[in-house]
């Protein structure tokens, strides 16, 4: 493991942060369109802005991926990124799947989460020790 730099610790947050962002982009905004259909409020959403939100997110979070890969070293978390992130830039501009998209999704909070445990692990593994 490498000592994380100040830089890097600052961005820690981002792969996470921005898959939490991407979820709440796409199904938080599912939410408050039906909620506010049952109080009788029509919303129209630009369907082409919409996917663009989500997909910018679940790339920024690919990023926050290779930044941890940076500290880390492992592969895994960040080949599973691009692969989350990707199902979910082709069920929002290429074919749309339901199926598919719930996939992406959990392999996108599935590399986040090990990203983030990698961090936590190797700054938790490093102090004390001399490099």
């Amino acid at each position: 493991m490498t000592e994380a730099s100040p830089v890097s610790r600052r961005w820690d947050w981002l792969a996470s942060g921005a898959t939490v962002l991407s979820i709440v982009a796409c199904y938080g905004t599912l939410f408050v369109i039906g909620a506010l259909s049952l109080l009788g409020i029509s919303l129209a959403v630009h369907v082409g802005v919409w996917a663009g939100a989500i997909s910018l997110f679940a790339v920024l979070a690919v990023v926050g991926l290779a930044l941890g890969y940076r500290r880390h070293r492992m592969r895994a978390p960040l080949v599973l990124g691009v692969i989350g992130a990707g199902l979910i830039a082709w069920v929002m501009f290429g074919s749309y799947s339901r199926i598919l998209e719930l996939i992406g999704f959990v392999i996108l909070i599935t590399a986040a989460t090990w990203d983030w445990r990698l961090k936590r692990r190797g700054v938790a593994g490093t102090q004390g020790t001399a490099h």
